[in-house]
Formats: C-alpha cells, sequence, structure tokens
C-alpha cells in the first residue's frame, strides 16, 4: 500500500515535456489500448482509425500568445498482425497526423490565429506484456498565419513589417507506454517515455533579430509523461473521474548553440487536472492545465511563456 501511495506521489509531481512543436504532447496514441478493438489472429488492413482533439482558453502567457489553442489529432491503424510466438504479442503498423492552432485575443472578437503546426508520422508498434513500445518518423513544423498583419488590430498597419517564424524538426522516435497498472480498485495509471533524435532541424526567423538558441542547432529530445485516473463510480459505462495528466521533457542542443548564446538543455512542461467521463464511443474530458514554453515560436526573438489553459476534450480510445 505505501509503495502505490508513492507511485500516485510521484505521477501526480510534473514530468518533463517537449515543445511547442510537439502537437501530440497532449495526446498519447498506441492502436492496442483499446480492449474492444479487434485482435485477430489473421493479418488485417485499416481495421483501426481513432481521432481526438480539445480546444482550450489561454490566461496570462506572454504577450497572450497562447490566448487559444486548438488541437485534433487522429490516428490510422495501417496494417496489424499477431505475433506466432505467444498469445501476447500483437504487431502493427500506423499512420498519425495531427494539427494545433495558437490564436491570442488582439482582434474583435478576441480570436486571432496566428500559428499553425502540422505533425505527421509512421511508426511500427509492438505490444509486449504489460506495455507497448513503437519506433518510427516524426515530421514537425510550424508555420505562421496572417503574418502580412499585425497581431494587434489596433496596431496600425502603416510602417508594419511582417514577421515570420519556420520551425522544422524531422528525425526517428522511439517510445513505450505502459498498460493501465492498477494502484487500486478505483485508482489506475499509465506512464510512458520517448525519445527523439533529428536528423533535419530548421529555424527561420524574418526579421534576424539573433540566432540565441536557435532550433537549427536542437539534435533531440527525450520525454517522460504519466496518468492518474480516479474513478468516482464503481460503474463500468459512463463513469465519471479524476484524473492528473502531466508530462515534461528535456529539448536537447548541440554544442553550437553555446557560441550563440545558447544552452544544451532547455525544458517544458504541463500540469493538467479535470473530470473525465467514460462513453460507449469514446471519453470526454474538462480540463484545467498550466503549461510552460521555453520557446512558444510565436516571434522571432525567442520567448519564454507560461500560460493557464482552461478546457474541454474529446479522444477515442486509443488516445490516453
Amino acid at each position: 500500500m505505501k509503495k502505490n501511495f508513492l507511485l500516485l506521489c510521484f505521477l501526480l509531481i510534473p514530468f518533463f515535456a517537449f515543445s511547442q512543436a510537439h502537437v501530440m504532447r497532449n495526446f498519447q496514441p498506441s492502436p492496442f489500448l483499446d480492449t474492444t478493438g479487434t485482435h485477430s489472429t489473421e493479418r488485417q488492413y485499416l481495421a483501426v482509425t481513432n481521432f481526438s482533439g480539445h480546444m482550450s482558453r489561454g490566461f496570462s502567457s506572454t504577450e497572450s500568445s497562447q490566448g487559444w489553442n486548438a488541437q485534433v489529432c487522429g490516428i490510422v491503424d495501417m496494417v496489424r498482425w499477431k505475433s506466432k510466438k505467444n498469445d501476447i504479442g500483437f504487431h502493427s503498423i500506423a499512420f498519425m497526423s495531427s494539427i494545433e492552432v495558437n490564436a491570442n485575443i488582439y482582434n474583435n472578437i478576441a480570436f486571432n490565429p496566428r500559428g499553425i503546426i502540422l505533425q505527421e508520422s509512421f511508426a511500427y508498434f509492438n505490444k509486449k506484456k504489460g506495455f507497448t513500445w513503437n519506433i518510427g518518423f516524426t515530421h514537425k513544423s510550424r508555420h505562421e498565419i496572417d503574418s502580412d498583419s499585425p497581431p494587434n488590430d489596433t496596431t496600425s498597419r502603416i510602417g508594419y513589417q511582417p514577421t515570420s517564424r519556420v520551425a522544422i524538426l524531422n528525425g526517428f522516435h522511439l517510445e513505450a507506454v505502459s498498460d493501465k497498472i492498477s494502484l487500486s480498485p478505483k485508482v489506475t495509471t499509465n506512464i510512458w517515455g520517448r525519445a527523439e533524435y533529428y536528423t533535419i532541424s530548421e529555424d527561420s526567423r524574418f526579421p534576424y533579430f539573433t540566432e540565441k538558441q536557435s532550433w537549427d542547432y536542437m539534435s533531440g529530445m527525450v520525454l517522460l509523461g504519466g496518468r492518474v485516473d480516479i474513478k468516482l463510480s464503481k460503474k463500468e459505462k459512463n463513469v465519471w473521474g479524476f484524473y492528473n495528466r502531466s508530462w515534461v521533457n528535456t529539448a536537447i542542443f548541440s554544442k553550437k548553440v553555446k557560441e550563440e548564446g545558447g544552452e544544451i538543455f532547455k525544458f517544458n512542461y504541463r500540469i493538467e487536472s479535470g473530470f473525465s467521463f467514460k462513453g460507449i464511443k469514446g471519453k470526454g474530458e474538462f480540463f484545467v492545465a498550466r503549461e510552460h514554453f521555453f520557446d512558444d515560436l510565436s516571434s522571432p526573438r525567442p520567448i519564454s511563456s507560461s500560460v493557464w489553459l482552461v478546457g474541454i476534450r474529446g479522444r477515442g480510445f486509443l488516445f490516453l
């Protein structure tokens, strides 16, 4: 009991999380999370698809650059098959795609989109006893929206110089996600870890202010995350619950970044708590979160930002 209590306390502490370019930081996909899904012994194509999305309102971020955040993610199980060596092993090759839009509050409807983040991944998943691991290739990119207009509608366009910031990260990833770990009849947890190595990293800024902490020199990242679910009912269907979902990671830069006055290690994190509701086709969540970025990519000049978020999320059973 003491061991379970210490594990629960540990999981409620914020985990190290990654950068603004990692859309799926708030959605953890795995083709084998859904126990009601198809696990046929025959090879299957396009057996499972799943989608998730959320919308949140941000407060107190630097320059209100994170006034709104919307994310949509999807996973397509392209082909899956069962291991011939044992009864537990399953294999899958899946494609994942996601999009994130950030908006500030500086227009007449207090919703002014300024940036879009795209992420696509191909991965091979292997189900083991107690966990699932996957390896694959991931593309991430962040682009401007409406950069020809000032970020604030009250600013005169006369003499305004458009700005832009394009960040691209391409590379390989290795990830592991645990099955549900039971801490008590009503308390369960999942934990996961992810490492990425970038073969391409670009950070294009206009106008050119400085290359300090340029993402040109980002070489990889390491992420840890965890989720604790506490049931508020003994019913198996349509169950309300309380949850905490937090992550933290370290972005790793090459030594060249120090020549420009940057640092080799930079950190982001998110602490999120809320109420969840399990239905027949998926799960809903109402949450409050605190998220920190060492560089939120909203400006050509790197800006550190922290934001409080209040939001709603819908997710399929293949996402934590």
